[in-house]
């Protein structure tokens, strides 16, 4: 009987150092991959959690306060099939990566920036509900009609999110061979072209309001980040918060 061994040095890891199957037909998911998951899953339940707190105190306005065991199961059911999508195409799931997030030694402690931004992302967005003026905004023809004002609105807000795109995909072209740069790319863009032939549909259907909910947008932008980079760390977290929240609130 043959044994295989693979050995992955991860220094000062919290999921231990060694991995090893048996055969062809031994275990070729490795367990820390599973621990690396279900954290990230406890990450999500408690995020989801704190929204539905937040909710109680009348944030944001029109937060259902109250969910029937049905309606939170069905929140679950989104949140965890996305949030575990998420995870995998952002290497979550990978021990290397999971380890550059949730640092907490000195002197770069990551995993607090990761959790603070995280949990506070939500809320936060949830907040914004509650400026009069934030409430107007909607991007939408008859919004950039109305003023100058609301068009550099829009453009102020469109050039913070393309230069989000646009740093992710150069840093992956960059850092990348041309494989790595096109299997990045690829698995981002089919998922955003499924999201606008939805869009698509809906908007030729007859009687069906198209709405572009934020827990949709906080995933599609969270996909973007993938990289060990302060920068890619902040906009997973922040999505991640905001996806969340639209789902639970």
């Amino acid at each position: 009987m043959e044994f295989e061994c693979h050995r992955e040095v991860l220094e000062g890891g919290l999921l231990g150092t060694e991995l090893c199957h048996e055969g062809r037909h031994g275990h070729r998911v490795p367990w820390r991959q599973y621990a690396c998951l279900a954290t990230w899953f406890m990450l999500l339940l408690v995020q989801y959690c704190v929204v539905r707190l937040v909710c109680q105190l009348g944030v944001p306005r029109d937060c259902h306060p109250d969910s029937s065991l049905l309606e939170v199961m069905h929140d679950f059911q989104v949140m965890f099939i996305m949030g575990f999508l998420l995870a995998v195409l952002t290497g979550v799931h990978l021990p290397s990566r999971f380890e550059y997030l949730f640092r907490f030694s000195r002197p770069r402690p990551r995993g607090l920036a990761f959790l603070a931004v995280m949990t506070l992302s939500g809320p936060g967005w949830g907040a914004l509900d509650l400026v009069p003026a934030l409430t107007t905004i909607s991007l939408t023809t008859a919004f950039f009609r109305e003023s100058w004002v609301n068009v550099m609105i829009g453009v102020g807000i469109a050039s913070c999110a393309f230069a989000f795109l646009l740093w992710h995909f150069v840093c992956a072209y960059r850092h990348n061979p041309l494989s790595g740069f096109l299997a990045y790319s690829v698995s981002r863009l089919s998922i955003w072209i499924f999201y606008a032939s939805y869009l698509y549909v809906a908007s030729q259907t007859a009687g069906v309001y198209i709405h572009l909910h934020h827990y949709i947008i906080g995933f599609l932008v969270a996909l973007l980040a993938e990289f060990n980079h302060p920068i890619s760390l902040v906009l997973l977290a922040a999505g991640t918060g905001v996806f969340v929240q639209g789902i639970s609130a």
